[in-house]
C-alpha cells in the first residue's frame, strides 16, 4: 500500500499489518464467497487483532488511529469481497456519533464493546424514505423512562448479524422544528429488544453475502440512556456522520480499483495472442494507465479528506467529492478490467466481475451521486466564493470602447431613476445578455433595500425594467427595457465595432 507523508509512524504500521492480514485470510475469505456465507469468522479475527477499533480512544481499548486509520483497514479488507462492506458499517453504527454527541456514560458502555468488535448497522432509508432523510417517517414518542420507537427501515447492511443499531427517528411534529431541521433524533437500539424484527433480506446486485435487509421496530420500548446527543440533535448526527461515512465509503472503493489493475496486470503478462502478450498491445496500456490515474486521484482526495475530518474539519464537500469520483470511476475500472480480461473476466473465477456489480451499488448507497453533486455545488460554492469573485467588466474603455474589468473605487452617489437607467444602459452595453443583481447596484449607489425596491417596482410601472424574482418574491435581479436604452442614451451611444471592421458595411 502506497502511503502518505502526513500518516503518522502508527498508522504506516497499521497499513503494514493489515495488508499482510489479508494476504492470510483472502483463501478462507473466497470460500466463504463460494459458499455464499457471511464471513464471521474473519470478521472475529480482525476484532481480535484490533482492527475494529482503530478509531476509538484508547481508555475504552481503542488505538486513536482516526478515521485514516479506519480508512486504511477499510481500503485493504474490500481487496477481498464481502468484508470491506461489513467493516465499513460496523464503524458507522455510533462510532463518530459517540465521538461527538455521545456522554461520558455512554462511551463508557459502548466503546469497548465496539473495539472487540460487535458488529453493528445505520438505519436512515425507509419505504418512503431514501435521499430526503429529513421526511424519515419512523416515530419515537417519550414514555416515562423510555421512547417508543415505530417505523420501517429499509436497505439496511449487516441487517441480522449486527447487534446494534443507530436509529434515526421522528421526535416532534412541530412544524417550526422541522424547518430547523431539530425534528430528529437518534438512538442505539439492539437486537432482541422486544418488537425489533428482521423483516426481509434482500438479494442484491452486489456487496457479497454481508446481508442487506429491512428491519421493523413495533413499539420498540428504548431506555432513554440510549439516546445518542439531545433531542432534535439527530439531524446533525446523521449529517456528520455521513460525512464520516462516504469518506469511509470511498477508501472501500479504492480498495476495489486497486484490484481493477492487480488482476488484469497479472493476467494480461500470460495472456499470449497473436504471437504477443496482451500486455504489449498500446491500446490495452492506455486503459490502465487510465485505471491508475484514476486509482491515485481517488486516493489522494479519499486521505486528504479523512486527515482534515481527523483535524476537527466537517469535510462535506470534499466527503461528497471523494463519495462520488471513487464510485464513479470504480464502475468505469471495473467495466474495463474485464475487457482487459475478455472472457476469463465474465466468470467469477477472476474478482473484477464482483467488483463491477459492487460499484454500481456504491453510487447509490451513502448517498446517490447526485445527491453527492448537490451538496458539491452548494456547500463547495459557499467554500470557494471569496476565490472566485469576479471583478465585473462594467466600464466601457474610452480608447478601445470595451468592457473592462473595474475595481470600484469604494465612494457611492445617491440613488434616483435617471441615475439607475444610466448604470442599466452602461450594464447593457458591457454585458448585454445579463441582468444586474441588487449587489451590483449597491456597489454604485448608497440605497437600502425598501426605498430601492420602490425605485424598481416604479420602473417596472413605467416599462422601464425588466425584474427577476426569487422564490420568495424577493427582487433579486433587474435589466433595462429597450425603451429605458432609449430614454438612457442616443442609440449611437450603444454602437461598437472592432477595427477591421469595413466603414463602407456599416449601416
Amino acid at each position: 500500500m502506497e502511503k502518505f507523508p502526513w500518516w503518522t509512524d502508527a498508522q504506516v504500521k497499521l497499513a503494514d499489518e493489515v495488508e499482510s492480514f489479508i494476504d492470510e485470510i483472502r483463501p478462507e475469505a473466497e470460500r466463504a464467497w463460494y459458499n455464499q456465507e457471511y464471513p464471521r469468522n474473519i470478521m472475529e479475527e480482525a476484532a481480535k487483532r484490533g482492527f475494529m477499533a482503530v478509531d476509538l480512544p484508547k481508555k475504552y481499548g481503542g488505538t486513536e488511529h482516526g478515521l485514516t486509520g479506519a480508512c486504511i483497514v477499510c481500503e485493504t479488507f474490500n481487496r477481498v469481497p464481502s468484508l470491506g462492506i461489513s467493516y465499513l458499517v460496523t464503524m458507522l453504527g455510533g462510532n463518530h456519533q459517540l465521538h461527538l454527541y455521545g456522554t461520558e456514560e455512554q462511551r463508557a458502555k459502548w466503546m469497548p464493546m465496539m473495539a472487540k468488535g460487535q458488529l453493528a448497522g445505520v438505519c436512515i432509508t425507509e419505504p418512503f424514505v431514501g435521499s430526503d432523510a429529513a421526511a424519515t417517517a419512523t416515530t419515537a414518542v417519550k414514555e416515562g423512562d423510555h421512547y417508543v420507537i415505530n417505523g420501517k427501515k429499509r436497505f439496511i447492511t449487516n441487517a441480522g448479524v449486527a447487534e446494534r443499531y443507530m436509529v434515526y427517528a421522528r421526535t416532534s411534529e412541530d412544524p417550526n422544528d422541522r424547518k430547523k431541521y431539530k425534528h430528529l433524533s437518534a438512538f442505539i437500539v439492539t437486537k432482541g429488544m422486544p418488537g425489533f424484527t428482521l423483516e426481509k433480506i434482500n438479494d442484491l446486485i452486489g456487496i457479497g453475502y454481508t446481508p442487506n435487509g429491512a428491519l421493523s421496530l413495533d413499539d420498540v420500548e428504548v431506555p432513554l440512556e440510549n439516546m445518542v446527543g439531545k433531542v432534535g440533535d439527530g439531524w446533525i448526527a446523521m449529517m456528520s456522520g455521513l460525512n464520516y461515512e462516504r469518506t469511509l465509503g470511498a477508501s472501500m472503493l479504492v480498495g476495489m480499483q486497486r484490484e481493477c489493475i492487480s488482476y488484469p496486470v497479472w493476467y494480461m503478462e500470460r495472456r499470449v495472442q497473436f504471437g504477443a502478450l496482451t500486455s504489449e498491445r498500446q491500446t490495452n496500456q492506455f486503459k490502465m494507465a487510465n485505471i491508475i490515474a484514476k486509482l491515485k486521484l481517488a486516493r489522494l482526495m479519499l486521505y486528504h479528506t479523512a486527515h482534515i475530518i481527523d483535524s476537527g474539519e466537517e469535510g462535506a464537500t470534499e466527503s461528497a467529492i471523494s463519495k462520488s469520483y471513487a464510485s464513479d470511476t470504480l464502475f468505469e475500472s471495473s467495466a474495463e478490467a474485464i475487457q482487459l480480461i475478455g472472457g476469463d473476466g465474465l466468470t467469477k473465477f477472476y474478482p473484477v466481475e464482483w467488483i463491477m456489480r459492487d460499484a454500481k451499488v456504491h453510487q447509490i448507497t451513502m448517498g446517490t451521486n447526485e445527491i453527492m453533486r448537490s451538496i458539491i455545488y452548494r456547500a463547495g460554492l459557499s467554500e470557494i466564493k471569496e476565490d472566485i469573485k469576479v471583478v465585473h467588466k462594467r466600464v466601457i474603455d474610452d480608447e478601445l470602447g470595451v468592457p473592462i474589468s473595474t475595481v470600484r473605487s469604494g465612494s457611492k452617489s445617491q440613488i434616483d431613476e435617471d441615475k439607475l437607467l444610466k448604470l442599466l444602459a452602461n450594464d447593457y452595453r458591457a454585458n448585454p445578455g445579463l441582468h444586474m443583481s441588487r449587489a451590483d447596484i449597491k456597489e454604485d449607489f448608497d440605497v437600502e433595500d425598501g426605498k430601492l425596491d420602490d425605485l424598481l417596482l416604479s420602473l417596472e410601472g413605467e416599462g422601464l425594467v425588466d425584474l427577476y424574482k426569487d422564490r420568495k418574491g424577493r427582487i433579486s435581479l433587474v435589466k433595462a427595457t429597450y425603451p429605458a436604452l432609449q430614454k438612457a442614451n442616443p442609440l449611437e451611444y450603444y454602437r461598437w465595432f472592432p477595427a477591421w471592421y469595413k466603414e463602407e458595411d456599416k449601416f
